[in-house]
């Protein structure tokens, strides 16, 4: 472990932070890129807040070599257009001068902060990476026509899900810090911003609907994931902060907005992950007098709740119950049997990512032919050779969450409610932000779990019975 004051290791000595870092580590940081989408989101101007984001993610590019802000800012960047759902070629290219920005900025960083930094040694998950970018590529292979396996869209999730992950996962691993504690806060802190951002949004859209009713939007399932992911990590930043009750109130925030939003997958595996999480937050909180008073607080919470789903939203839940079968005449039923005849006709390559049925499912510009599910989408595109590609994958990241300490119980549980989602959703296959975000996560993941100390070593940290830390 590093110093407080120290982020990098260079030759062996710390390389001290700069004024830009502490300002850039800072919540205020944070607190600008949501107020950066919120205030254009009030007024419809959603690319004002995505130039504002990329404004700052190139900055924090030049200022630092700590990628960490700059990854903070794109995950805010692709939330900025979020409302941009069905979006077309001429609008996609009409973003196209981001690449003015971002790539300048880039290279500045790059050439500016080479010296000290370390030669890319592959990590854990780079082989794997490796293997899925291989699958991605051969999906398809005696099936699909050129056309399709050339298109804009297969080109870009074939790459994006693959080799140019790949590269940014060697990028990002250089130039994140050493230290895996400040690495695993920031990624914390950077997550319950966005679910923050998500929760303004739907004030805002609330009033702007008539403040009748909680607002219908086309990307709640995409908020769905980001607090799923969020939530376990949030409940772990409250339990190691003498605040920890508002962090144990904000978790239960996004838990009952993910309900309100109307997103089923995401509701069923926020209860489950959302418990377990609750649960693992008190056996962390050491503090007896600590833990009683917030489990008070969060009994009471629970039981006004349900006072007022029994006094007003009684029908609501019912209605909401209802409709969990997911053959529920969505067309999923349909999506799920034409994958499993793509599996067996094609058991080997697949179909490929640019296969197109047009018949089944119209398709808007840069989409894919989804599946709508995590296991269907890789045998149905890639055949078994993908299918073995990501079952290492999954292992791997299994093997890197399953270690005794508060954080690697909340980054497991994360990546289980994303998972979860993801069997009826299309998130494994969103190359921007969830593919580069769990990317990082499990980067970060690594790299805390290798700073941890044994049992019985003198840190000056507290180690509790298992090996970690709080």
């Amino acid at each position: 472990m590093t110093d407080n004051n120290a982020l990098f290791i260079r030759g062996g000595r710390s390389c001290e932070v700069s004024f830009a870092d502490r300002v850039l580590s800072s919540p205020l940081y944070l607190i600008l890129l949501v107020i950066c989408c919120a205030v254009p989101y009030i007024f419809s101007a959603y690319a004002a807040g995505f130039w504002l984001c990329v404004f700052l993610l190139s900055l924090s590019l030049v200022l630092t070599r700590n990628i960490m802000p700059s990854f903070a800012a794109f995950l805010f960047c692709t939330v900025a257009v979020i409302e941009q759902y069905k979006i077309t070629y001429e609008e996609i290219f009409g973003y196209a001068g981001v690449l003015a920005l971002v790539i300048p900025a880039l290279i500045y960083h790059i050439i500016r902060y080479r010296r000290g930094r370390r030669g890319y040694r592959p990590g854990r998950m780079f082989a794997p990476q490796l293997a899925v970018s291989a699958a991605l590529l051969l999906g398809g292979l005696g099936s699909i026509s050129a056309k399709e396996y050339f298109s804009l869209p297969s080109i870009y999730y074939m790459l994006f899900l693959g080799v140019v992950l790949l590269g940014i996962m060697v990028f990002l691993d250089c130039d994140m810090p050493a230290d895996g504690e400040y690495a695993a806060k920031y990624l914390a802190n950077t997550l319950i911003a966005v679910a923050a951002l998500f929760c303004v949004m739907w004030l805002i859209a609330f009033f702007k609907d008539g403040a009748q009713e909680f607002p219908y939007r086309q990307w709640k399932n995409n908020a769905g994931n980001f607090m799923l992911l969020a939530v376990p990590l949030t409940l772990w930043r409250g339990a190691r902060s003498q605040r920890g009750v508002f962090y144990l109130l904000f978790a239960v925030l996004q838990c009952f907005v993910v309900f309100l939003s109307g997103s089923r997958g995401a509701t069923l595996m926020i209860g489950v992950t959302g418990l377990v999480s609750v649960a693992v937050y008190f056996v962390f909180v050491k503090n007896t007098a600590r833990r009683a008073a917030e489990f008070a607080v969060l009994f009471a919470l629970a039981v006004v709740v349900a006072a007022v789903v029994l006094s007003d939203g009684a029908a609501r839940l019912k209605e909401f119950i209802g409709q969990m079968d997911v053959f529920d005449g969505n067309g999923r039923e349909e999506l799920y049997y034409l994958g499993i005849r793509n599996i067996l006709d094609y058991p080997l390559f697949g179909v490929g990512i640019g296969y197109r049925n047009d018949e089944v499912w119209k398709l808007n510009d840069m989409a894919i032919f989804w599946y709508h599910s995590t296991p269907v989408q890789i045998f149905a595109s890639m055949g078994a050779v993908g299918g073995a590609a990501y079952l290492w994958q999954f292992i791997e990241r299994l093997k890197l969450a399953l270690r005794r300490n508060h954080f690697s119980v909340a980054a497991l549980l994360s990546f289980i409610g994303f998972e979860g989602y993801s069997c009826v959703n299309t998130g494994d296959f969103t190359p921007l932000p969830f593919g580069v975000l769990l990317a990082v996560m499990f980067i970060v993941l690594e790299r805390y779990n290798r700073d941890l100390p044994f049992i019985g070593k003198s840190t000056g940290e507290r180690v509790d019975f298992m090996r970690g830390r709080y």
